[in-house]
């Protein structure tokens, strides 16, 4: 199975450019309602995954307020984790095994260029319907 049956492109994906600032990153999270999202440079490579949680750490490790956060470049910030990303090309199993541990992940071509992410929600209601079909098939 195409992993890209579950792909929802990047134009539908709330995501940060690396060049953002802290600030502008925190209020594209706040206005999408997302905990963690994807950064990708301009060009459109996958740069890796940064939480509120990363800048808010940042921003009280280093003293600063919100206010200067509003200058503070998004790339001064560490990640506490990268969602690994999948390639277009890659199989279910691939898929199913980055689920078990990432709530998302990003889908690049093999260029390196974002292209998407899969959620562990889109693909656990995929297996939750062919759970559903196959005890049907076994009923009938």
């Amino acid at each position: 199975m195409n992993i890209l049956l579950f792909l929802t492109p990047k134009q539908e994906v709330t995501l940060l450019y690396d060049d953002y600032t802290i600030g502008q990153a925190l209020r594209s999270m706040e206005v999408g309602g997302h905990q963690a999202v994807p950064i990708i440079r301009r060009t459109g490579e996958y740069v890796g995954t940064i939480t509120e949680g990363d800048m808010l750490w940042h921003l009280q490790k280093n003293g600063l307020t919100f206010a200067e956060a509003e200058k503070m470049p998004l790339q001064s910030v560490p990640h506490s984790r990268d969602n690994t990303p999948l390639l277009a090309s890659m199989d279910l199993t691939h898929l199913l095994e980055n689920s078990m541990v990432q709530n998302f992940a990003p889908v690049v071509d093999d260029r390196g260029m974002f292209i998407g992410i899969i959620t562990r929600k889109r693909v656990l209601s995929h297996l939750c319907q062919e759970m559903k079909l196959q005890a049907f098939l076994k009923r009938a």
